[in-house]
């Protein structure tokens, strides 16, 4: 059997598991920014993939708008 190696630096894994379920981008932001979870209220995942400029370089991914305890937060 094979095993396949991911690590965190893989784009796809991410898009995968944050885009198709922003629960789990929500909850490592909150771990990440040490907030509660309950405190972020909307949360949108705005441009989830941005082509490069030229090619070879990397896309840009991710902008997010959230707020917490009420404020906005981008």
């Amino acid at each position: 059997m094979t095993k396949l190696e991911y690590t965190s630096k893989n784009d796809m894994l991410f898009k995968i598991l944050f885009v198709k379920h922003p629960d789990l981008l929500k909850r490592l932001v909150a771990t990440l920014l040490g907030l509660r979870y309950e405190s972020i209220g909307q949360f949108e995942i705005k441009n989830p993939e941005i082509p490069p400029e030229t090619i070879g370089s990397k896309f840009c991914r991710l902008d997010i708008n959230m707020t917490v305890d009420g404020r906005r937060v981008i």
